[in-house]
């Protein structure tokens, strides 16, 4: 035995041995993607000059998730260690073997063996029961760790709620994490009643066969006091409730209604007492014998809670509310306007009234020169395929989307499209995309390309200040430093400073290379850090590559959307970010939008959003990924809630630089959500509010097509200087006529400021969807556009803009022609339409011409005559359209006496009857 003995001793040392290896490398197998990555989010953070903000994410959730998982494992652990203490000590000998048992017997048996088998580890299981639970609540309470550090952070807002008279600070930041904490509390009771009475039952405190009579009686006051706690607790959940009221959606608006105040605040007021009495009976039913007493208790309870806290109210609301609905809801009703108003930050909205006269001349336009001359004949949603097919140049480019903005080149304030071109590595044919190519070649994009919105070539293209590769400039406007590194769709990651040379642009036949020289960057020299990044990316080539070197360094998390949510995931993103060109370099300008849902009284919009303030602009260098949070709105609370959590994260607005403060533009979707909340809630009085007397609606929203804001540079009415704004016109509520419009500024000194301006309601003021509507009733542009959508070509119609000019209204739509065989749309006409009159040219001054006389067109200052070309038609029914259109033009011009404007137009004409020439030539020689 001494020899077995000592021989078995090595062998369970070495048993010992792997049994510890093989438990480490299970450990790091199952945790190396966690572990992997909190290492390389702590490197990104660092990188970014961040790390505060990563570990105070970090120590947040750590800490509020440990404090509940204490003590939702002190909870159940507590309850299911007593449950064991009060066992019955009784112990179940064992039926001799061969006795035929009854089922009762069977059953005891089975359990007294089952109870054998797992007593001896009863303690450890109730410790991995509790932690089991506590890890779960804890990793779910985590999660939370934002509605807890503002509810400590929150600041006042100086709105006090008008039903129970608190700030408005006590239902964004403290209300929610109060109505989580009761959710928490009643849950982990519940859950450990559970677990308590599934002990209770195994260890034989609970005999199922005799019911009610079946409880120890010390398992019966464990119990009781579970069930009391339970109730109890929910008084606390209709305490709540009662300030949660003031998001009911019971009334004819969000917000506590007449129903809510005078029936439901009582009933809650009325189950706080029962729920609290109830836990009082459970309590004392400890000292009694048998449950009639709680269940009468309960019975009660559960009887008021449908009959006081649902019944009552409904019929309050049916038969008192309902029958005069206005009369009672009227000052609730007024509640929410103002509420909604505050929340969405309408209150500064000035309104006054737009004559929309009918009286404009040809002079009127002649004076307007610097807003005619800057409206938008290329719409950024069609313009994108011209940029595609014209500068992409390589299939491995990509431009994401086109954006307006404005800039001052060579003296003078143009406004523009811009559009970064990116680099798309999905785009590289199928034995191009290794691993090197899309990660250490294909690494940026290059440069942008800058379009003026008003300036067409004769082939009814847009003519480009930026272009080409490399970069070529006509203008002052430059960039020095073209590389895309960080963009709208760069969403591989990069490493940089290796032995692969990276791809800047081809020429010819060869590729121009590039160093990436931006200092940045994570870097992954050593093993560790490359074992770190092949385990996050799921890349093993990070790992075993002999281009990668002790310099190389990653660029991560490249998209910029992904970048700032990643910094900053409590800020709702504008959707479209957009490029500016700052001292040579390409910034990119996002919109960030502190948001809430529980501001009182304020009606919910889009994804649950009744508070949204533009408090923070973000600018992301497309070259070395330096990303900045500038805090714009120094009165909003949620902002300063923020900013007391990260305070390294935020730099003040003033710091901001003037080149990128120039090209600020109020957020497309934030002047959505206005617009959509102001079509009902530009009516102040609550009756008018109720019958929806003077609703609005946006253009084409009967149709499920309601007209996109956009960006315009002109001079409002009143003012002397023009603005860069964002529109959006407004109309009845199922109706076609225009009621009104809504403008936001943009430009530093006036940013932010809206005005709504309000149309007469005595007459008529055509809409734009009456506007389309007349084209198809006007014989000779119908006939036109039907010559023109046949022979292969497609017409596409552009933005209707609507154009404030003077006291009056001027409609400007462009139309594109695009052959079905190629995607390069092509500028071919200008729709022009002002009062009862509506004229279609071949451009903006001949459009203008028509409707307001010759001499309106001189203020156009376009550059480039729009001609059909060949590939949409040359030489077909698209020229013959031309020639007569610039025959027109020329005798009109004739005899207004512009002779300047007379020779441009047979110039013209005769460049396009040599295109029917010599197309009628090769259509004889093919038919010889």
């Amino acid at each position: 035995m001494a020899k077995s003995a000592s021989t078995g001793s090595p062998l369970s040392l070495r048993a010992r041995i792997w049994i510890a290896v093989a438990a480490v490398a299970l450990f790091l197998i199952s945790f190396s993607g966690p572990i992997a990555r909190f290492y390389t989010d702590l490197q990104w953070f660092g990188d970014l000059g961040q790390p505060a903000v990563f570990w105070t994410r970090i120590w947040s959730e750590w800490a509020f998730g440990a404090a509940f998982g204490v003590l939702s494992f002190a909870v159940v652990y507590a309850n299911l260690a007593i449950a064991r203490a009060l066992r019955p000590r009784v112990s179940v000998a064992a039926y001799p073997d061969g006795v035929a048992l009854t089922p009762q017997q069977q059953l005891e048996e089975m359990l007294r063996r089952v109870r054998g088998a797992i007593d001896p580890w009863a303690g450890l299981i109730l410790v991995l029961v509790a932690a089991l639970v506590a890890l779960n609540v804890g990793s779910a309470m985590a999660g939370d760790w934002q509605v807890f550090r503002l509810a400590l952070a929150g600041r006042a807002f100086g709105t006090l709620d008008p039903q129970f008279h608190l700030d408005a600070g006590f239902f964004v930041f403290m209300l929610p994490a109060l109505r989580i904490v009761s959710d928490w509390l009643f849950g982990v009771l519940l859950l450990a009643l559970v677990l308590t009475l599934i002990t209770h039952l195994y260890e034989g405190g609970i005999r199922p066969a005799e019911r009610f009579q079946g409880f120890d009686p010390h398992v019966k006051a464990h119990v009781s006091v579970l069930l009391g706690l339970i109730v109890a607790s929910r008084a606390f959940d209709y305490w709540l409730s009662i300030y949660e009221l003031d998001f009911s959606p019971r009334g004819q608006v969000l917000g506590a209604s007449f129903t809510d105040v005078h029936a439901q605040i009582p009933a809650y007021g009325i189950l706080i007492v029962i729920a609290i009495a109830v836990g009082v009976l459970l309590l004392l039913n400890i000292r009694y014998k048998g449950w009639r007493l709680p269940l009468i208790g309960l019975g009660v309870w559960i009887g008021a809670s449908v009959l006081i806290g649902s019944i009552y109210p409904a019929l309050i609301q049916q038969l008192q509310v309902a029958p005069n609905e206005l009369a009672f809801e009227k000052p609730y009703i007024q509640r929410n306007i103002a509420g909604t108003r505050d929340g969405f930050d309408l209150g500064s909205i000035d309104a006054t009234g737009f004559a929309a006269a009918t009286d404009l001349t040809a002079a009127d336009i002649a004076e307007a020169t610097s807003t005619v001359k800057n409206i938008r004949l290329f719409d950024p949603n069609v313009v994108v395929d011209s940029y595609k097919q014209l500068q992409e140049i390589r299939f491995y480019y990509d431009f994401q989307d086109v954006d307006i903005d404005r800039y001052v080149i060579d003296g003078t304030k143009r406004q523009v499209l811009i559009s970064a071109r990116e680099m798309n590595v999905t785009q590289l044919t199928a034995n191009a995309k290794t691993w090197i190519n899309r990660h250490l070649v294909y690494t940026h994009g290059y440069g942008v390309v800058v379009s003026p919105v008003n300036e067409v070539s004769r082939e009814g293209l847009p003519l480009f200040f930026i272009k080409d590769l490399p970069s070529k400039s006509s203008t002052d406007l430059k960039v020095s430093v073209p590389g895309i590194y960080f963009g709208e769709e760069t969403s591989d990651y990069a490493i940089v400073d290796t032995t692969q040379k990276e791809f800047d642009y081809p020429v010819g036949g060869e590729n121009a290379t590039t160093e990436y020289s931006g200092g940045n960057g994570i870097a992954i020299g050593s093993l560790a850090d490359r074992l770190a990044f092949a385990i996050v990316n799921g890349d093993i080539e990070i790992l075993f590559s002999s281009a990668i070197t002790p310099s190389s360094r990653m660029l991560y998390r490249r998209t910029v959307t992904d970048r700032v949510h990643e910094l900053a995931p409590w800020l709702t993103l504008d959707s479209d970010p957009y490029p500016v060109i700052v001292g040579g370099r390409v910034v990119w300008v996002l919109d960030g939008f502190t948001t809430s849902s529980s501001y009182p009284y304020s009606q919910r919009e889009g994804a649950d959003i009744n508070y949204i303030r533009n408090s923070v602009k973000i600018t992301v260098d497309a070259y070395s990924g330096k990303t900045t949070f500038y805090a714009f709105d120094t009165k909003d609370p949620v902002l300063a809630a923020y900013r007391e959590l990260f305070p390294t994260l935020f730099v003040d607005a003033a710091t901001m630089p003037a080149d990128i403060r120039a090209h600020l533009r109020y957020p497309e979707d934030l002047f959505r959500l206005q617009a959509e909340v102001y079509k009902t809630y530009h009516m102040l009085d609550p009756q008018v509010f109720y019958n929806k007397e003077d609703q609005w609606a946006l253009p084409g929203e009967t149709t499920d097509a309601p007209m996109d804001p956009f960006y315009v540079f002109m001079q409002l009415p009143g003012e002397s200087t023009e603005s860069f704004l964002l529109m959006e016109p407004f109309t009845p509520r199922s109706k076609d006529n225009m009621i009104g419009w809504m403008a936001a500024k943009s430009d530093p000194e006036q940013y932010g400021q809206r005005i709504v301006y309000n149309f007469p309601k005595q007459r008529l003021i055509m809409g734009p969807q009456q506007i389309r509507a007349r084209l198809n009733q006007e014989p000779d542009i119908s006939k036109e556009l039907t010559l023109l959508n046949q022979q292969g070509s497609n017409v596409i119609f552009g933005n209707l803009l609507v154009i404030p000019i003077r006291d009056s209204i001027v409609y400007v739509e462009p139309l594109y022609l695009k052959a079905s065989q190629s995607p390069l749309p092509e500028l071919k006409r200008v729709i022009v339409a002002y009062s009862d009159r509506i004229a279609m040219d071949v451009d903006l001054a001949g459009a203008l011409a028509k409707v307001f006389g010759a001499g309106a067109g001189a203020s156009t200052g376009t550059s480039g005559s729009v001609e059909p070309s060949a590939t949409t038609g040359g030489g077909g029914a698209a020229d013959l359209a031309s020639a007569r259109d610039l025959y027109a033009k020329a005798i009109a011009a004739q005899k207004a006496g512009d002779w300047a404007a007379y020779g441009r137009y047979l110039k013209d004409l005769g460049a396009v009857l040599d295109r029917l020439a010599t197309a009628g030539s090769k259509a004889t020689t093919a038919t010889r």
